[in-house]
């Protein structure tokens, strides 16, 4: 009886375990379903990121493609030159050239959220580029105040507005400019703001355009500083200026504007 009595329990015990053991496997696979859900809403972005990329290269001017690569390649010439070579040095010349840099690690990732349609959150990295130029043209002036937002007022009246307009694409509380920006979905009387990033021509040739220009006079910025470290009868500046004065006929020809 007793012994009848403990295969009886062993036999419930092991039922008991393998019933959790079920449970336990559905509950993996519960979790594992929940948890494609993110991988799969990432996976949609990508891949409409990556037509939106296709868009926006047929859109952009050629000028604005060559003229973004060469003046890369002016920075990275001018750094191979003087790899690990000191050159004169101040406490200005530290402070630009730390700017310079936090500038030019940044160009892929604004490229890419141009160009695979993050435009708000693209709005908002160009802004700090901006700051960033304002930031040099204080540290020239003498005013830079630390800890403070860099202030406009020495650059171009006409290169300040732009900044105000990035401004607004940027920040959250303009509901206005963020549904334009995102897009929405209709399907017959329903609207919804669509969880992809949606292809807006405007606003992608608006920022790009900002995003070469930005670069442009963080490339002018660099070449001076370079000069002013290292001389300016250094031979890697005089081949960066030839290709810098490419550039800017280059632009001329889609619109830029040079005093």
């Amino acid at each position: 009886m007793g012994e009848a009595k403990r295969r009886g329990s062993r036999e419930q015990r092991a039922s008991l375990a393998r019933q959790l053991e079920t449970l336990k496997t559905q509950d993996r696979q519960a979790v594992s379903d929940f948890l494609s859900k993110g991988l799969a809403l990432e996976a949609r972005i990508l891949e409409q990121a990556k037509k939106i990329r296709e868009q926006s290269k047929r859109n952009y001017f050629t000028e604005w493609l060559d003229a973004r690569l060469i003046l890369l390649s002016i920075v990275k010439h001018l750094i191979d030159a003087k790899s690990l070579v000191p050159g004169r040095t101040s406490e200005e010349i530290t402070h630009i050239l730390i700017l310079l840099m936090a500038f030019f690690q940044g160009t892929y990732a604004t490229e890419i959220l141009i160009s695979e349609g993050q435009y708000i959150k693209a709005a908002a990295v160009l802004k700090q580029d901006y700051e960033i130029i304002a930031r040099i043209s204080e540290v020239h002036a003498g005013t830079a105040k630390p800890g403070q937002t860099p202030q406009l007022r020495h650059l171009a009246e006409e290169v300040r507005k732009y900044y105000g307009e990035l401004n607004k694409v940027a920040h959250p509380s303009n509901q206005e400019s963020l549904i334009d920006l995102m897009g929405t979905l209709v399907s017959g009387k329903s609207n919804a703001i669509s969880y992809v990033p949606l292809y807006h021509k405007e606003s992608s040739l608006a920022l790009y355009e900002l995003h070469v220009w930005l670069i442009l006079i963080a490339t002018q910025e660099y070449l001076k500083l370079f000069a002013e470290m290292y001389g300016e009868e250094e031979s890697a500046l005089g081949e960066s200026l030839v290709w810098f004065h490419d550039v800017i006929e280059m632009l001329k020809k889609v619109g830029f504007k040079f005093e």
